[in-house]
Order: structure tokens, then sequence, then C-alpha cells
């Protein structure tokens, strides 16, 4: 299928993700924050798709979302957010261009499946 990379700072959550794109038979690179995540990326052979959490340590989601653009701007990113809506102070709103979509946290496990499905644009 595809190779995804999950970038997370909490070991619970990305570790969900993990397990359920691996069961999706995804290919899963793991980064625990968004300086990592830049690291790990190799820019001859991206990831397929980046599940990148908004707020992070040391850079955070936009942040990342940025700098990945900058150097390949037709990465897909998808969002994982608990900030979204009521919580955010417009600047998520305003960068919402970066991403194929955002996941809102708490989320279901089907809703992950979907979004990610729709991402890579296969239409299952």
């Amino acid at each position: 299928m595809a190779t995804i990379m999950v970038v997370d700072d909490e070991y619970v959550i990305r570790n969900l993700l993990k397990q359920v794109l691996r069961l999706n038979k995804h290919t899963v690179v793991e980064a625990p924050d968004g300086r990592e995540a830049l690291n790990l990326i190799d820019p001859t052979s991206p990831p397929d798709l980046i599940l990148l959490d908004h707020q992070m340590p040391n850079l955070s989601g936009i942040e990342c979302a940025k700098a990945i653009k900058d150097s390949n701007p037709s990465q897909k990113i998808v969002l994982v957010s608990g900030s979204f809506g009521n919580y955010d102070d417009g600047y998520l709103l305003a960068n919402k261009h970066l991403f194929e979509d955002i996941i809102l946290k708490p989320f279901l496990i089907k809703d992950v499946v979907s979004t990610v499905t729709e991402a890579l644009g296969c239409h299952a």
C-alpha cells in the first residue's frame, strides 16, 4: 500500500496510529516531533502521506508542515489536532491550506482509516 509517516510527541497516540495503519497494510515510519520528522524524510523517496500532530515541542505541526512544503510542495499531510474549532486561535485555520485534511482528537479509528484513504486518493 503506502508509506506513511506518523509524527506525534505522545507515544500512545503515535503507537495507536502506527498499529491502525499497519493493520491496513501500510508501511509506517514514526517520529516523536517535527524536527526528527524533517531529519527522517528522504527527499528522494518521501512518504506517501504524513500524519502530523499540531501541538508538539521543538517544532509545531504547522511549522513542520511549512518546512516540508517548502522542499516538497506536493507532499500530502494530514494534521491531527485537539485544538481546532472552538479552541483555535485562528493560526490553525489560517494555515489549513497546508493539509489534505484535519483529524480531530479524540478520533475514531474508522475516521482515521477513511481520512488516510481519501488523502492517498484511494477510494475504497
